[in-house]
């Protein structure tokens, strides 16, 4: 499956806000491999963002969180850095389009909303296996625990931004 399809794929939920039901499963290794610059497939920018990129670093996270709560990980993950949503590259561009009149208004604060919500989850998560509560940690990294309903909400923002950007970028001709 090539990027765009796996973008429309993540699209097919039933409204804004809720995880399409083919995405409740799905991790980081279901994620297509990146286009190559210039190549055909090559969509993934768009508004100053490279969305494959974004959406693939926040999918991580989940096995980043993972491999440290269970002790597998030499990486050390603060808890207060983690959770601050303008630490990452995501938040940086959230803030630098906030006055982006290409981007519906609802659509940039449903992603604003959930990439917080996601930081927030994920710091809760490495506070309790920081304080030894390693089984309630890996508890809240389950795919039916918010943490993972989260981290989809956010994929599929990324993805109805991306695709109203691209739509925008296209000729007339071509919408």
């Amino acid at each position: 499956m090539n990027w765009i399809d796996w973008i429309r794929k993540q699209l097919a939920s039933k409204g804004p806000g809720q995880t399409p039901p083919q995405a409740q499963e799905a991790d980081a290794d279901d994620l297509p491999d990146a286009p190559l610059a210039g190549s055909e497939g090559d969509e993934s920018e768009a508004g100053g963002l490279n969305f494959y990129t974004a959406i693939a670093t926040h999918q991580r996270w989940k096995n980043r969180i993972k491999a440290y709560v269970v002790g597998e990980s030499s990486e050390t993950l603060d808890a207060g850095v983690i959770g601050r949503c303008d630490a990452c590259t995501l938040g940086q561009w959230l803030e630098s389009q906030r006055n982006d009149s290409r981007i519906p208004p609802e659509s940039m604060a449903t992603l604003e909303q959930e990439h917080a919500q996601f930081h927030a989850l994920a710091a809760d998560i490495v506070r309790l296996a920081d304080q030894g509560l390693r089984q309630q940690a890996l508890d809240l990294l389950r795919s039916a625990a918010p943490y993972s309903r989260s981290s989809h909400r956010v994929t599929a923002a990324l993805s109805r931004i991306y695709f109203e950007l691209s739509e925008f970028h296209k000729p007339p001709s071509f919408r």
